[in-house]
């Protein structure tokens, strides 16, 4: 029983992989439980170009959506207008967070780390400097 369920879905697996993977139809498919994994990891020998087609195919804009509980869904933009949203206009409403803090602890309180109103000010220093 359990041998010829384990050959049921060793066959399964790469027919429906095959399958429902077309690339002309969709860059990456959304699976249920995997999400966008699969079809990322199939097309990372070509990473760079791949994200340049999903790019494209999207309007600039993508949201990446990872495996179930895994936490790596993401937003990938290269739009102008959507980055100078995020990092000038409104950057108080985006905030790295005490993980981003964590992994980036060695950097101290420079202007790559902080958030609100000691980055307005390090910004402000920084725009200064720059501009003489």
């Amino acid at each position: 029983m359990v041998f010829e369920a384990s050959i049921a879905i060793f066959c399964f697996i790469p027919l429906c992989f095959f399958l429902f993977m077309n690339p002309r139809d969709n860059l990456l498919r959304n699976w249920p439980v995997l999400g966008m994994l699969p079809g990322l990891l199939v097309e990372f020998h070509r990473i760079y170009e791949f994200s340049v087609e999903i790019l494209r195919s999207s309007n600039l804009t993508f949201t990446f959506k990872g495996p179930w509980y895994s936490g790596m869904d993401m937003l990938f933009t290269v739009d102008q207008a959507n980055i100078h949203h995020i990092v000038s206009s409104n950057f108080s409403n985006y905030t790295k967070g005490p993980d981003f803090r964590e992994v980036f602890d060695v950097l101290g309180d420079g202007i790559l780390t902080a958030d609100s109103e000691l980055w307005k000010n390090l910004r402000k220093a920084s725009k200064f400097m720059f501009s003489h």
